[in-house]
């Protein structure tokens, strides 16, 4: 059994048409099945530049996250070094070899940690709060929502030239 097919005549530019001949041509494919998925695409947005989009606006939500847990350990780390700054005593020269060794001893605990946390699936990040930027859901409505472009940039005159 055979769809029903409905037959119209829209007016394109020259040029346009010359392109669409020769990619018929090229590519084995009638005229019709060609513009008939490129309007299926374009009508369902499912062409290649808006799942680009979304793509790229999940690479922008994970870079922010990054970003700002970046931002956060930059911050911790600036209170750490002044705080060590203030409670880190001088030490009298006869007394460098001694503490050098205590530290190097006290930092391999440290390390040794610090795998165990690592290796375990905790992050100090985690225990933050996130802020939600936008979810899947919220972003697919936007770009549902979002007025299509005509292909080339054009604004569509809403006109056949007969």
């Amino acid at each position: 059994m055979r769809n029903e097919r409905v037959r119209l005549q829209p007016y394109v530019d020259a040029p346009l048409a010359k392109q669409l001949a020769a990619y018929s041509a090229a590519t084995g494919k009638t005229t019709s099945f060609v513009v008939q998925a490129a309007l299926r695409q374009y009508l369902d947005r499912t062409d290649d530049k808006v799942l680009l989009l979304g793509q790229i606006a999940g690479l922008r939500r994970a870079c922010d996250h990054t970003q700002r847990d970046l931002e956060i350990h930059m911050e911790a780390f600036a209170i750490y070094v002044k705080l060590w700054f203030a409670y880190t005593p001088h030490i009298p020269d006869n007394a460098k070899d001694s503490a050098r060794r205590t530290a190097e001893s006290r930092f391999a605990q440290y390390q040794e940690y610090v795998i165990e946390q690592f290796q375990g699936g905790r992050r100090f990040v985690d225990d933050l709060p996130r802020e939600v930027i936008a979810d899947e859901t919220e972003l697919s409505r936007m770009a549902n929502e979002a007025p299509a472009a005509p292909a080339g940039g054009e604004a569509a005159s809403g006109t056949d030239e007969e």
